[in-house]
């Protein structure tokens, strides 16, 4: 069965976006970390940087795409101004710089951790609030950034970035997809070429050091070197992020000329192969949270965001390339996603399902809501041609 682009849009213009404009919105400033499955905030959690980051980027791209929600309801620029002046107000360190990890409602930090994949989070913020609002004051930060995670995350000797100000091992491939996902989103937002240099640089990383060119797959941890970690953590891999290197390398090319055809048809056929639970009944269909680079899946745990990744794949595949294929993927994926993830017509979700569809935990993370935006925008854009809520 078809998800139709009119049930993808009634889900997020009827229910996500009016629900986590409202109750995911903190009075007090900025975006609540959790719902619980009833759609109330836990206001009694701290308020990690990532959440306000992700909500800026949820908000400011439904005001590009013309999102109206219903009156007396606070307008989607209006959230994602709450969660910039808030962002902005309390999160940045003076010395030596940078966004630190979580504050309390009242904008005092409780964890002064800062960390890279934070900063790419707040990049990726600033640039989409750039493009919805002009505003000069999200350029500015957006430079900031850049200037510390140069000034004090730059691996001169090995290349890449540090974790954080402690160079804590293992070194992840994470946080540097996600910069690199901030850069691509800072060249569209503001023409800066000076971001796809810093793209490129990104992406000659992943060739260098993150992909695996014998068994097309993508490492996950690593040791100081970029040497791939020892004992199980250097044989791990995730599907999800091999579907959203997919996503990020077609995209990347497009932008800089720089043909990634083939390491990203290595990552999707990976993932195709291996990474999809096949097995009859409860989440089959559905994207494993992580396996072993020969194939072997660790756990039969199915979490939102890797089924939202590979969802993006598929809309790059049909943007990309000629695998016509990937229109009956995503088709399926969609339609697993609506039935398994997607809680009806609340705007809710469950987050992470055992191998009978059993939700691991009983509460809504606000995290989700950027793979989620993200993606069914992509199919909406991709597959049904429309750039409208």
């Amino acid at each position: 069965m078809t998800i139709t682009g009119n049930r993808i849009r009634a889900w997020l213009s009827e229910s996500a976006l009016p629900l986590w404009s409202s109750a995911g919105l903190d009075g007090e400033g900025g975006f609540f970390d959790d719902l619980t499955i009833n759609g109330d905030p836990r206001s009694n959690a701290p308020k990690r940087l990532r959440v306000q980051a992700r909500q800026i980027y949820v908000f400011s791209h439904a005001h590009l795409l013309g999102w109206t929600p219903a009156p007396g309801q606070l307008s989607p620029l209006d959230a994602a101004t709450s969660g910039f002046d808030f962002m902005t107000a309390h999160y940045w360190r003076d010395q030596p710089g940078g966004f630190v990890y979580a504050a309390n409602r009242d904008g005092a930090v409780v964890d002064s951790r800062v960390e890279l994949y934070e900063q790419a989070f707040a990049l990726f913020a600033c640039a989409w609030y750039f493009r919805a609002t002009g505003d000069d004051r999200a350029k500015t930060w957006a430079q900031r950034i850049v200037a510390f995670i140069d000034g004090h995350l730059a691996d001169t000797a090995n290349g890449g970035f540090f974790e954080n100000l402690s160079g804590d091992l293992p070194r992840r491939q994470n946080p540097h997809m996600h910069l690199l996902e901030a850069l691509l989103a800072l060249h569209i937002s503001t023409g800066d070429e000076d971001a796809l240099v810093r793209a490129r640089s990104l992406v000659a990383l992943f060739r260098q050091r993150f992909f695996d060119h014998e068994t097309g797959t993508l490492g996950e941890f690593f040791d100081a070197g970029w040497r791939r970690a020892e004992s199980t953590a250097g044989q791990i891999v995730e599907p999800g992020h091999h579907y959203e290197w997919t996503w990020l390398l077609h995209h990347y090319a497009a932008a800089a000329g720089d043909d990634c055809g083939r390491e990203a048809e290595a990552l999707y056929r990976f993932a195709e192969q291996h990474g999809i639970d096949r097995e009859p009944g409860g989440t089959e269909g559905l994207v494993y949270d992580s396996l072993l680079r020969r194939g072997v899946d660790l756990d039969d745990n199915k979490r939102l965001w890797s089924q939202t990744e590979a969802i993006k794949a598929q809309t790059a595949r049909l943007e990309f390339t000629a695998d016509t294929a990937a229109g009956e993927r995503l088709e399926a994926l969609l339609e697993r996603l609506f039935d398994c993830h997607l809680m009806a017509d609340s705007g809710l979700w469950r987050e992470h399902l055992q191998r009978d569809g059993t939700p691991i935990r009983d509460t809504v993370p606000a995290t989700s809501l950027y793979h989620l935006v993200f993606a069914l925008t992509e199919v909406l854009r991709v597959r049904d041609g429309v750039t409208t809520l």
